[in-house]
């Protein structure tokens, strides 16, 4: 990942060096500065347990601490500077065309909104990047933590269907479903309760159980590293559970991606993969509910709930060519009010089902090709990094980072639960990993 050379930024640091030389020794004479990394990490892990027992504007006040906690390092920290990279520089442009959008709205104040949601995840998003490229020793600390919250929401999951909860209000054509083989749609604790938000969670964050496991194994630490393999298969299962088909179409991604790992590590690690595909595929086979529930994805208009997004695509394409340059404006409170006047199905739609289309619908065209080649820069650097590597424990979380980025993106092309802070979260931690261990400053 190259860094942009910049006489802007070489001002910028010019002018942070200067204010680090007076107020460097404050740092030594306050607690809370002096101990500031160990504040920054507990921020980061607060945000993630926080996300998910909590409604989303509590999340938000949580998630304002890290870009303060990270200034102030910044400003306090002698030697410390600004840095940009390539990726990062396609998503700034995107975040200008946003802003720029705000105005072109015709309903500026809800659009100014949404945009500020925005400006949380990317401030976040950046923070992270700024304290991880000096302080790689905590990325294994926080890929812990999504781990072990991941598990103890799998295991909540688990419960939910072994009690049969309610269905809650959630739209799900049974009308061709037998009725023992109605899915039991589980949703974890997060708010608001939605089993395609739980299944959207779990996919950003299972690789991060896969990773530590991975990491486990690596260094020998048995009882630890099966621990988390049994954590694992109850994530999937819970997973499976919460009947989200766009979940399923990532999870397929994610274990192809495993699988082909693992068959190149050695011989016990090939018998491995070719077990755990047929289990799986046994598995779905063998539980009616989940077969006809992954099945009724082929059948287009003969699902109720595939139809009706089907029509709100074709309704927000409709959005995008009568405003293809700055969109109708960030946020959902204005995709609703437009979205009125283009409705063909009779029913209401908060989203346009897809993150990609939603970016194009509300900022237009430049803003998606911006935010496409910040995830294209993404990933190709973290590949390239991933083969050049020679540190096993590195390409592991290079691993991790790539597929839950790459596996939510994917989800996103039918969804647009990314756009839940839950989700938000997890994703742009591990866009923010890759970003920083594919970093090159030659």
């Amino acid at each position: 990942m190259k860094i942009l050379n910049s006489k802007i930024l070489d001002l910028i640091n010019n002018g942070l060096f200067v204010i680090q030389l007076k107020l460097n020794n404050l740092k030594n004479n306050s607690f809370l500065l002096s101990n500031i990394d160990f504040f920054i990490v507990l921020s980061i892990i607060s945000i993630y347990v926080v996300s998910i027992f909590a409604q989303n504007s509590t999340t938000a006040i949580f998630a304002f601490l890290l870009p303060f906690l990270v200034i102030l390092k910044t400003l306090m920290t002698k030697g410390e500077k600004l840095e940009l990279e390539i990726c990062n520089f396609y998503l700034i442009i995107y975040l200008f065309i946003c802003f720029i959008s705000n105005f072109t709205s015709s309903l500026p104040i809800q659009s100014f909104y949404g945009f500020s949601k925005t400006l949380l995840y990317f401030a976040f998003y950046l923070a992270l990047c700024q304290f991880l490229k000096n302080n790689k020793n905590f990325i294994i600390i926080i890929m812990f933590a999504i781990a072990v919250l991941t598990a103890g929401e799998s295991v909540i999951g688990l419960l939910q269907n072994a009690a049969k909860v309610a269905n809650i209000a959630t739209w799900q054509d049974t009308s061709y479903v037998n009725p023992e083989d109605i899915m039991t749609r589980v949703y974890g604790t997060l708010k608001p309760y939605n089993p395609n938000l739980f299944g959207g969670w779990l996919i950003a964050s299972i690789p991060a159980l896969i990773g530590m496991c991975a990491l486990f194994f690596y260094k020998k630490h048995i009882i630890p590293a099966f621990t988390s393999l049994i954590f694992l298969f109850i994530s999937v299962l819970s997973l499976f559970y919460s009947g989200c088909r766009g979940a399923y179409i990532a999870l397929f991604f994610i274990f192809c991606c495993l699988l082909i790992v693992l068959f190149n590590v050695n011989k016990i690690c090939r018998i491995a993969s070719i077990m755990a595909a047929a289990f799986g595929g046994a598995f779905i086979l063998l539980h009616h509910g989940i077969f006809q529930r992954l099945m009724s994805i082929f059948i287009l208009r003969g699902d109720s709930s595939t139809s009706f997004r089907m029509n709100v695509y074709n309704s927000a394409i409709q959005m995008f060519f009568d405003n293809p340059i700055f969109g109708i404006g960030a946020g959902n409170k204005v995709f609703r009010e437009i979205y009125g006047l283009y409705m063909l199905s009779g029913f209401d739609a908060l989203s346009c089902y897809s993150v990609f289309l939603e970016i194009a619908v509300e900022s237009g065209i430049f803003a998606l090709i911006a935010f496409l080649l910040f995830i294209g820069s993404l990933l190709i650097n973290g590949i390239k990094k991933y083969i050049i590597s020679k540190d096993r424990a590195e390409k592991i979380i290079l691993f991790t980072a790539f597929i839950s980025v790459f596996a939510v993106m994917l989800h996103g092309l039918v969804d647009t639960v990314y756009f839940r802070p839950q989700i938000q979260f997890i994703f742009w931690t591990m866009a923010s990993v890759l970003t920083v261990l594919s970093r090159n400053n030659d």
